[in-house]
């Protein structure tokens, strides 16, 4: 089976993540992208992360929040043609606490572009996604 260009895309999005090349992310994600993420509360931000601004602002958000953060993708999901469902695990550590959970992310790519992310710290929220007939990866 060929690779999938989503899931690929999906990828290239977690190593420059988990690089910190916000050059990187801008290059692939749609000029007016939105993340939403539990950094993002931690920070007290009010509102999604957005636009090329906003991916600046998320990767010095997870820089003054934690003092480790690691993504773990691992199961891939196709909800339609548009959105997919990540599930995997996260690692995050301030201080002397860590954080070693299951995690999901909802990816929205259009035009081979990452319109949206959203995090589900709680992936049993996001099971509800799946029951509406995934394609698994």
């Amino acid at each position: 089976m060929p690779p999938n260009p989503r899931h690929a895309l999906i990828r290239q999005a977690y190593q420059a993540f988990t690089s910190r090349e916000v050059d990187r992310l801008k290059a692939i994600a749609s000029p007016d992208v939105e993340i939403y993420t539990v950094t993002g509360e931690l920070a007290e931000r009010g509102e999604p992360y957005c636009g090329e601004a906003g991916l600046e602002t998320y990767l010095t958000d997870v820089a003054n929040v934690w003092d480790e953060l690691e993504l773990t993708p691992a199961e891939f999901h196709d909800l339609d043609s548009e959105r997919t469902l990540v599930l995997g695990r996260v690692l995050a550590r301030r201080g002397t606490t860590l954080v070693d959970s299951p995690n999901a992310w909802l990816w929205t790519i259009r035009d081979e572009r990452i319109t949206r992310a959203e995090v589900f710290s709680d992936p049993e929220s996001a099971t509800a996604l799946l029951r509406r007939g995934p394609e698994a990866d």
